[in-house]
This record gives C-alpha cells, structure tokens and sequence, in this order.
C-alpha cells in the first residue's frame, strides 16, 4: 500500500490525467461552445440555488478569488462571471490544466492557472485571496486537512473567506466506485477508517466510462476532522448547513433523502 504523501500525490495526478481524457469526450464542445457566450456559467443545476445564496452571502464583487483543486477551471472561471475582479485555479493534473487555460482564453476573463501539488503552492501567492472556493469531490484527496487547509489560511488575507460546498462525508460510505448517484447500501465503508480508499473502475463521474484505472487514492475525513483542521489554522466557521438531496438524483436508495448527502461551510481567517 502507498502510504508516502508525495507517492500519492504522484498516483492521483496519474490517474486524473488518465480521466481527464474521458471527461473531455463525454463533454464534446459544451464548455467550448459554452463560455463563448458572455453570460454563461456551469452554476445551472437544481442544487446550485444552494451555491448561488452561499456566494450572495459573502459577495464576490471585486475581489480576488482561488480554487483549490479547481478541476478544468469551469467553476472558477464561472465566479468570475459572478462578479470576482480576478482569479487564480490551482490543481494537480496537467490534463486539467491544459483544458483551463483553453477556456480561459476563449472567454477573455481574468484567470489563470497553475499546475501544481496543492500542498506545494508558491509563497508568492500567500495573503493574496480575499476568497477560496472548495468544491464538491475536494478533500478526500488530501491526507491531511492540517496541511490542506494550512496552505488555505497562508493564501488567504486576513478576513478572509472561504467556502466549502462538498459532498458530505457520510455519502461517502455508500461509495463503491466514482458514480455521484450510484449510492449502495451493498459494501458501505466505515465513517471512521480513514483509508486510503481506491476507485478502481476510474474516475469518469462525466460519462460513467468504467476502465481498467491507474490507482489512486482517497480518504475519509470524518466532518469533526474537518472543523478541527479549520479551527487549527486560525480559519474561524462562521456557519454550516448540512442537506440531503444535492446528490440524491437518480439515487436508486428509497431512503437516500434521510441522511444528510452535502454541506456548506462559510469559515473567515481570523
């Protein structure tokens, strides 16, 4: 078993490099096409009302954002459309990266993108970031929440806010491959065994392609480890909301809607 931090950070940038190529055939032109227009944003699912509040909450007009990992960039390029002055994604997959940018330059927004281990991001970023957006599928790459969200609190500038909308960890037990909706009562995992965890039928969450994968590896943060980790690192949790149907779509567990699925966090560095 990889139990070396930087041998798992080298696994996971492998294995979504390899599921970066699936994601981009299941999704054709649609992000191509998409911030071509002057109002788009991938913030348009039922859930993302959700999302919408928790951002109108903090507001983001004028202000210099990050995301972390930030995936291909969608989300973040899409704060910008909701008011962000300019922004900074950072992530781990050179294929993620290299699609980022692309959008980036399509939609002529202030962005830019690093590829990098997130625990390694440059000092040259530290107190930079009036706000930090954590998305869902985020932190159970991460070993240690310590050394995430130490990294979290030097790039933010004092007041700070960040915001967590993330899959909540108790969804995670029913998780037998990387399918969102595909919750199983069968093989449920222990909330408490941190792991690491493997997806071995690969990370396509786009198409549901199933394929012989590089491994990777996960871990299971209980939500106490996570409000722990904060409040180690000086990030103080202004409010958390816990809800049970922004993964319950398509969900074949009759009984999926009474156990809490996600949650947001609005935390300010103190």
């Amino acid at each position: 078993m990889v139990v070396d931090k930087k041998s798992i950070a080298e696994c996971n940038r492998e294995a979504w490099n390899e599921a970066g190529i699936y994601h981009q055939k299941a999704r054709g032109n649609f992000l191509v096409e998409g911030f071509l227009a002057p109002d788009f944003t991938t913030f348009n699912r039922d859930c993302d009302h959700i999302l919408r509040a928790k951002l109108d909450e903090i507001g983001l007009a004028g202000k210099t954002v990050a995301q972390l990992p930030c995936n291909n960039g969608r989300e973040l390029l899409s704060l910008i459309r909701l008011g962000a002055r300019e922004g900074v994604g950072f992530d781990i997959s050179d294929i993620a990266i290299e699609e980022a940018r692309k959008l980036a330059d399509i939609s002529k927004l202030n962005v830019k993108f690093e590829r990098t281990d997130i625990l390694d991001i440059d000092e040259k970023y530290n107190n930079l970031f009036d706000f930090i957006y954590i998305s869902e599928g985020s932190l159970q790459w991460f070993p240690d929440l310590n050394q995430y969200f130490k990294v979290v609190a030097k790039l933010l500038k004092k007041n700070g806010n960040i915001l967590i909308f993330e899959i909540h960890p108790i969804a995670l037990l029913f998780e037998t491959d990387f399918q969102p909706h595909n919750l199983s009562l069968n093989n449920i995992l222990s909330y408490f065994e941190k792991g690491p965890h493997n997806y071995k039928n690969g990370l396509d969450y786009i198409g549901g392609k199933k394929y012989d994968a590089q491994p990777c590896y996960w871990f299971m943060h209980k939500l106490s480890d996570i409000l722990n980790a904060l409040t180690k690192n000086k990030i103080e949790t202004l409010n958390i909301n816990e809800y049970n149907n922004e993964l319950a779509n398509n969900s074949t567990i009759e009984q999926i809607n009474t156990i809490p699925l996600s949650y947001t966090l609005i935390g300010k560095k103190k």
